[in-house]
């Protein structure tokens, strides 16, 4: 009979899974006990009585699941908040619902991915996790759920520079990787004569290579798809052909009762369509707006030092000619922006005021406690009003870039949800809900 060839939707999904009895002649780690006992037969003492880890997660009431937080769309730490966002973030949520238990994430980095694992830190992992013949030399991997492989990510004027392996292996090519992953081991493999520079932050170094201080990323074609969202000037380079092939899965210990209950949970979940919805769900989600929100927080949290400068110095905490002062200006820079004036004037007001919430606060504290002067409060003229004024210039970029996202209605629950939480929550959570209301109408 003539095959049908799959959608490339359904390709980029792996299909439904092997039987425990398939697994038992393709995963050679499974323990003899379990695979060559005949159907009906008594089972040994010492599987009879030895827990397994689902018995071990059930019982103590939660799933550990170790994750890295750096690898969009899959997981996302933000900032250094203990908030992790992403589809498997998402996907862990759904199968610790599905036990029972509650959910801990515990962050780990891709160079400790495995050695975490092994001294128990957490019962499995999930963010992006690639299978490799290395790692599955110490765990199971569950049927996997995504299809992959690496493509290059490039400035788009360079696009048609490096299609190839060889083109990409010169010496006169900057390759920038992130360290201990799937990435750095290709990258080293198969671009040895190429300069490699090797990024310690996932989140950042694409930026690099928009900066010019990089040509090449190559990385699993599902990233370079979203980043070349994120960033307008990057392209990703035939992601629908990449150079290799590669499967996300679920990192699991060798445990035959949790990896047959995963598999289970992810087949359902992947033919009642489940699955796919939260990847599409995650893939639109609004990722450029971290620029964003670390800018508002940072912005919020300079308002301690004018707030430290101020109190030592009797000076008031209202200043109307200088906040008119910013407002003009960027009223005139969102203008050359394309942005709205009357927008823009009012999210750099609500910037202000939301600023002044916290000093307001931190003022109502210190009287409380008769606080001196701080002698170490930074000089409001020549460093704290200059970091005011470079975070409200790129404030102003990242609205720019951003406004489309932020004037769709439809994207009024996203916007708000990656908008939080903030380091400034810790200060005032008032003062962050003003910051963000111009946002949110």
């Amino acid at each position: 009979m003539p095959r049908t060839r799959p959608s490339p939707a359904r390709r980029a999904l792996v299909r439904p899974l092997l039987s425990l009895a398939i697994a038992c002649a393709t995963l050679l780690a499974l323990p003899d006990a379990v695979c060559a006992q005949p159907a009906g037969a008594p089972a040994t003492a010492a599987a009879a009585t030895a827990p397994s880890r689902l018995d071990e997660i059930l019982q103590r009431g939660t799933l550990r699941v170790g994750t890295t937080g750096d690898y969009r769309p899959f997981t996302f730490r933000v900032g250094t908040s203990e908030t992790f966002v992403g589809l498997d973030v998402a996907l862990a949520g759904e199968l610790a619902r599905a036990l029972g238990v509650k959910l801990q994430l515990v962050p780990t980095t891709w160079p400790t991915l495995m050695n975490d694992f092994s001294a128990g830190r957490f019962d499995i992992a999930m963010g992006g996790v690639s299978v490799t013949l290395e790692r599955q030399k110490k765990a199971f991997f569950s049927i996997p759920y995504v299809r992959d492989g690496k493509t290059p990510i490039v400035r788009c004027e360079d696009a048609a520079k490096y299609q190839t392996v060889g083109q990409i292996d010169r010496p006169e090519v900057r390759v920038i990787v992130n360290p201990g992953g799937t990435n750095e081991r290709f990258a080293r493999a198969n671009v040895p004569r190429a300069k490699l520079a090797v990024w310690p932050d996932n989140v950042t170094i694409f930026d690099r290579i928009v900066a010019r201080e990089a040509d090449v990323m190559i990385t699993d074609a599902i990233e370079a798809r979203l980043q070349q969202r994120l960033h307008p000037k990057l392209c990703a380079v035939h992601p629908e052909t990449p150079f290799d092939f590669s499967e996300k899965a679920v990192l699991l210990p060798r445990d035959v009762a949790l990896k047959a209950f995963v598999d289970q949970w992810l087949h359902q979940a992947m033919e009642s369509g489940t699955f796919a919805q939260m990847n599409e769900q995650w893939l639109a989600y609004p990722w450029g707006l971290e620029p964003l929100r670390r800018l508002i927080d940072a912005r919020l949290l300079l308002a301690n030092d004018v707030a430290q400068y101020k109190w030592s110095h009797d000076l008031p905490i209202d200043d109307p000619l200088r906040e008119q002062e910013i407002v003009d200006g960027l009223a005139k820079e969102a203008a050359e922006l394309g942005l709205p004036k009357a927008w823009a004037e009012g999210f750099f007001r609500a910037q202000i005021e939301a600023s002044k919430t916290v000093q307001r606060e931190l003022f109502a504290g210190w009287e409380v406690f008769k606080r001196g002067p701080f002698p170490d409060a930074p000089d409001l003229a020549t460093v704290t009003r200059p970091k005011i004024d470079q975070v409200n210039a790129d404030l102003m970029h990242a609205l720019a870039e951003n406004y489309p996202v932020l004037t769709d209605s439809k994207q009024r629950h996203a916007v708000n949800w990656a908008l939080r939480p903030m380091e400034a929550d810790a200060i005032s959570e008032k003062a962050v809900s003003q910051a963000i209301a111009p946002l949110m109408r």
